[in-house]
């Protein structure tokens, strides 16, 4: 059934050789929307390149690019002796404004598709650095090619004063994103362009809350929150997360007069738990009846290895209660520094007069070029690229902790994110800490940490914190093999 399907498809294809696209392009985007719309199976087999260019009466040349586009874009798979393959899991479709994409389009006027760049990686990044992001496979030539187009010739608009909230198109590509990929309606004015989450955190406390206020905040989890939150004069207040994540009953029972809690619902950090459904009703009840306020921390949802990433707690909330904060640190590479918060219309007054009182710092020059990435489709491809090799990249390690290591550490596979908790075994807890743990890994060239170094108070855990998405699958197999040998000495 599935090959006679595939191939009624096929028969669809149409191209024009007096159209003003090259008959690659044509051929890229016609075989995208087949597999988007499921006319041909996931799974299913594709005719060879030499059937497929005798049918269309082109040149293998011309259909042998299109498929390697597909496949290094996460639609197709080539398999070693046995040919190619519609993805099984597909990833998520591309808004249909991005289906047929330009940087797709302007490589197939060319003619071809050019290699990418492909940078060494820095000396300082080892097995398993849990900030380390694939840095080799980012998109570099295209990065630059926007870059040029935007600063070649640059929108008078960048040489004046930009609004206080940042670059507009950046904002409007961002709104677009987080609609199609979160599930949040969203419009642009109401994103706010920042340097990252600890100017997202100044900005939201100026905005809604008073100096010396409660904030909740997750146990065990991220140290920056907690130093953003003590820098801007209010108390944090750490609250312990279970296996079902943050939960607010709980909470309460420390600070009952708490004004805000700052959550990661949909992968927390460090654990990786998703906040169920039921819990985040219950944090939405409290902030509207409390007069409090969620903010949603969300820095790699779109790293989810099966599905579309889960809808954003925002999406759940018409009381203009939750606040949602993003970053491009993990989706692009640290050093960009550029991030945005998602503020409820109610707000944005209270924002523009916070805002009246200081400078943004997100740097300008990036913002238009990241906005024409985002635009021209080569953000979700290079997220979709991404999000295939994590998932067998964090495969390899969980077999390798399974061969090398399975007396020392107890891992579970996680669906979503670029690292994973290993936890102690009590073998291995009665001998050392994970503090000491670490410290011996390192010794071996190994980086990982300790997870009670995640908590604000006594840990109540121990483990390893194991970062796999910078790093081959044959350095993440080589790493296990020397941080069990540094953990048996």
């Amino acid at each position: 059934m599935a090959k006679t399907r595939t191939g009624a498809a096929l028969l669809s294809l149409s191209l024009d050789r007096d159209g003003a696209d090259t008959l690659q392009a044509q051929l890229l985007a016609q075989l995208r929307r087949l597999i988007l719309d499921r006319m041909i199976s996931p799974g299913s087999k594709l005719p060879s390149s030499r059937t497929l260019a005798e049918e269309l009466s082109v040149s293998r040349v011309t259909v042998s690019a299109v498929i390697d586009q597909l496949i290094s874009e996460g639609y197709l798979e080539g398999r070693a002796r046995s040919g190619v393959y519609v993805e099984a899991e597909l990833p998520d479709q591309l808004p249909e404004a991005q289906s047929g994409t330009a940087a797709s389009m302007e490589q197939g006027r060319s003619g071809t598709f050019p290699e990418e760049a492909s940078p060494a990686v820095p000396a300082t990044l080892r097995p398993f650095d849990a900030s380390a992001p694939e840095l080799t496979l980012f998109p570099y030539r295209q990065w630059a090619r926007h870059h040029d187009q935007t600063w070649r010739r640059p929108d008078a608009a960048l040489l004046s004063r930009v609004d206080s909230f940042g670059w507009p198109p950046l904002r409007e590509a961002i709104a677009d994103h987080l609609r199609e990929w979160r599930g949040l309606p969203c419009t642009a004015e109401q994103i706010f362009i920042t340097s990252g989450v600890v100017e997202a955190i100044s900005l939201i406390a100026a905005a809604t809350l008073n100096e010396g206020d409660e904030v909740l905040t997750e146990e065990p989890g991220y140290a920056v929150l907690n130093r953003a939150v003590h820098q801007n004069r209010l108390i944090p207040v750490p609250s312990p997360v279970d296996q079902q994540g943050f939960d607010i009953k709980t909470a309460l029972q420390t600070a009952p007069r708490a004004k805000a809690a700052i959550v990661t619902p949909s992968r927390h950090y460090p654990l990786g738990v998703t906040l169920p459904l039921s819990r985040r009703l219950e944090l939405i009840e409290w902030a509207v009846g409390c007069n409090a306020y969620v903010i949603e921390d969300d820095f790699d949802s779109e790293y989810r290895f099966q599905g579309k990433p889960l809808p954003a707690m925002m999406s759940l909330s018409n009381q203009d209660r939750v606040i949602y904060v993003g970053s491009f640190s993990k989706v692009i590479f640290s050093a960009m520094r550029l991030g945005f918060v998602v503020f409820p219309k109610s707000m944005l007054p209270k924002v523009r007069s916070a805002l009246s009182q200081t400078d943004q710092q997100a740097s300008l020059m990036l913002q238009p070029v990241l906005a024409r990435f985002m635009q021209s489709g080569d953000f979700a491809i290079h997220i979709r690229r991404m999000r295939r090799l994590y998932a067998k990249r964090q495969a390899a390690v969980l077999k390798a902790i399974k061969l090398h290591a399975a007396d020392l550490l107890i891992v579970d596979p996680v669906p979503a994110g670029m690292h994973l908790v290993a936890m102690s075994t009590p073998d291995l807890q009665n001998r050392m800490s994970d503090t000491e743990a670490a410290e011996r890994a390192k010794s071996a060239g190994v980086i990982v940490q300790p997870l009670s170094s995640f908590f604000a108070g006594p840990p109540v855990n121990q483990g390893l914190v194991m970062g796999f998405a910078g790093f081959s699958e044959e350095r993440l197999e080589k790493g296990v093999q020397d941080l069990a040998a540094a953990l048996r000495v």
